[in-house]
């Protein structure tokens, strides 16, 4: 975007108009944190200068054009862990920054989540005949350690894979059954169709997801909603795995802890430990 502002203008501005957009163009990506001072200090232009350039370029002030450009900024991974990148330079990695990020995100979560939703997410997983689950792109992951972590309670999760190979799958799906579906940044139009196929059908469907809003959401007996930063952040899956950990962990607290699979499991590795090592 700055880049047409500037082919748009460039025939009009003065010398140190040029420096200033100059700077600007190199420096896109830490925008947001950009400052008339530090711009001042950085180029040796005054700050009056400065605040008459931006009118130059059809703005009224530094922030206002930081708003235009913050709209028109398509939202890609790549865009966001740039900004993530930018902002990490300039304050640093720490334990202590991570920490504050998660706290936040954690609050945003449990201010959505209570308990007694988290309560229901564990009775219908312990209800369900048959539960499907569908976990695309960034979900996988935590689609896998759903998997393997209820299958050591004995409860097992059929995964559906993407585009028209779900609907092999859904000739299957009774009323009975359960749907777990994940959905961050976007539904995919797979899940779009589950959740309509699970509610032609009566089968219940639970949506993980850190949208807010939207018709579909609407349509799933149980959104479970975490957030995972800003828009133009980095979006951190942490959050969303605290949540899956701690219906995990009420599903064993439910089943009695699991014990007696997890005996049988010791049992298992004792008997073929010279055959499969761990």
């Amino acid at each position: 975007m700055l880049q047409e502002i500037y082919e748009k203008y460039k025939e009009s501005l003065s010398k140190s108009d040029h420096k200033i957009f100059g700077y600007l163009l190199e420096h896109e990506q830490e925008l947001p944190m950009v400052t008339t001072a530090e711009l001042s200090a950085q180029l040796g232009i005054s700050t009056a200068t400065i605040s008459r350039f931006w009118s130059k370029i059809g703005y009224k002030n530094l922030n206002e054009l930081k708003k235009a450009v913050y709209e028109n900024q398509e939202t890609t991974p790549f865009s966001r862990m740039n900004a993530a990148l930018s902002q990490w330079e300039k304050v640093g990695i720490s334990p202590d920054m991570i920490i504050s990020r998660m706290s936040l995100h954690m609050e945003k979560t449990f201010r959505s989540v209570t308990p007694a939703m988290m309560d229901q997410a564990v009775d219908m997983i312990l209800k369900a005949e048959h539960i499907y689950l569908f976990a695309p792109d960034a979900s996988g992951g935590l689609g896998y350690i759903m998997q393997y972590r209820l299958m050591r309670l004995g409860i097992r999760l059929i995964p559906i894979p993407a585009g028209s190979q779900i609907y092999d799958f859904m000739v299957n799906i009774k009323k009975e059954d359960l749907l777990l579906l994940f959905g961050y940044s976007r539904l995919l139009t797979e899940v779009q169709v589950l959740i309509s196929h699970s509610r032609e059908i009566g089968c219940p469907a639970i949506l993980f997801t850190d949208l807010m809003a939207g018709d579909l959401l609407s349509q799933a007996d149980l959104v479970l909603y975490s957030c995972r930063g800003e828009p133009n952040d980095y979006h951190s899956m942490a959050v969303p795995m605290l949540l899956l950990d701690m219906i995990i962990m009420k599903t064993s607290q439910a089943l009695g802890g699991g014990l007696e699979r997890a005996r049988e499991l010791e049992r298992l590795r004792e008997k073929y430990a010279g055959m499969i090592r761990r």
